[in-house]
């Protein structure tokens, strides 16, 4: 059986419970530094979301052949020592050791029990350094002094008696450098480093981008849905390589942008209104990328909608505007409050500059078809 059919027939361990605010973004960030570095070392990837471990990694999004694990801690202060690591929950009355929960150790090392050698690597993640790993922060167990993975492999076998020497030497610890109370600010700097790496220097809003970005991997995290099928796996629950190819190109047509002195003299309005739309303009090309404003997003469907119908009756571009302007303002008034003209012909006017050479419009839509709304 493939590894994509058995990640979907296997049955997860658990269905987690509700996690901390903090600690839930704080899992999401992390994610989205690790989508960054896989981005640009690998062609082909999937990161899920909350699917048998906090975050996995999958090698292709199409037909995966191995799988690393990533469970995710947080800790205000301190170390993590072999004790806390392999600290399980006391007995309960009536409960047998069989039904004793693991250690953080013995859930992570479960992924291999459920996946054998398609599991390639398994790693604790934690905000607070490992007390034995030295100033080698990012280290399999099996690197850390002999005696010190001794008492690892034993403390192991304690909940899983068949693991292995070679098996335990797949499990990793890795220290964040996202810090725990202000991950968010950190992982913007990621954003803007990678959109740099991509796109060179270029104007956008990273504000707007990060918002869309985010809730991204946040909406995978949270989806508690059916998974049915390796499809519906890659669909609702991970990002891929395309998906950040998307969020590249909504970045790349944002630069492409033209200037409003570009865009001024084809017209055909007084002085006094162009003076209002182009301030409207400088205000709107901020906002345009903030997918989590649902009456933006509702309007441009909106206005796209009524563009198609004219974009080839070799109009200019002041009746352009204007008929779509009659054709979307009843709807618009729906949506956004206050809606006043020039606001909905700079809106207008937007989506007509990123009409690209093909006759196609750049895809502003950062959630999943099926869930947008």
């Amino acid at each position: 059986m493939s590894l994509a059919k058995r990640l979907v027939e296997h049955p997860q361990r658990e269905i987690g419970g509700s996690l901390a605010q903090e600690r839930f973004d704080y899992q999401a960030l992390w994610g989205l530094a690790l989508i960054f570095s896989n981005h640009e070392t690998s062609e082909d990837y999937a990161i899920a979301f909350e699917f048998h471990d906090d975050i996995l990694l999958l090698d292709s999004a199409k037909a995966p052949a191995s799988i690393r694990f990533y469970q995710i801690k947080t800790r205000d202060k301190g170390h993590w020592t072999l004790t806390d690591l392999f600290r399980r929950p006391a007995l309960k009355k009536d409960q047998t050791e069989a039904d004793r929960p693991f250690s953080f150790m013995g859930k992570l090392f479960s992924n291999y029990q459920a996946f054998g050698n398609d599991a390639a690597a398994m790693s604790f993640v934690s905000n607070v350094p490992l007390e034995f790993a030295g100033a080698n922060q990012d280290i399999a167990f099996k690197d850390c002094d002999s005696d010190t993975f001794t008492k690892f492999l034993q403390r192991l076998q304690l909940e899983h008696k068949s693991a292995t020497q070679e098996q335990a030497g797949l499990m990793h610890f890795a220290k964040a450098d996202l810090s725990l109370h202000d991950a968010s600010t950190h992982a913007k700097g990621k954003l803007n480093n990678f959109v740099v790496k991509m796109h060179g220097e270029v104007m956008y809003n990273l504000d707007g981008l990060y918002r869309a970005v985010i809730e991204d991997c946040r909406t995978r995290s949270k989806y508690t849905g059916e998974i049915t099928s390796f499809d519906d796996l890659i669909r609702y629950k991970a990002i891929c390589r395309a998906d950040v190819d998307k969020w590249l190109c909504v970045v790349g047509a944002q630069a492409k942008i033209p200037h409003w002195s570009e865009i001024a003299p084809d017209l055909a309005y007084d002085a006094m209104k162009k003076m209002r739309l182009r301030g409207e303009w400088m205000k709107y090309r901020a906002k345009a990328l903030d997918a989590g404003d649902e009456g933006i997003r509702s309007v441009r469907r909106e206005i796209r909608a009524a563009l198609v119908a004219i974009a080839d009756d070799g109009l200019p571009l002041t009746n352009i505007l204007n008929i779509t302007l009659s054709a979307i303002r009843p709807a618009a008034a729906k949506h956004m409050s206050p809606c006043p003209d020039e606001r909905l012909i700079v809106m207008i006017l937007y989506e007509v500059v990123q009409y690209g050479e093909a006759g196609e419009f750049q895809n502003f839509d950062q959630k999943p078809s099926d869930q947008a709304s």
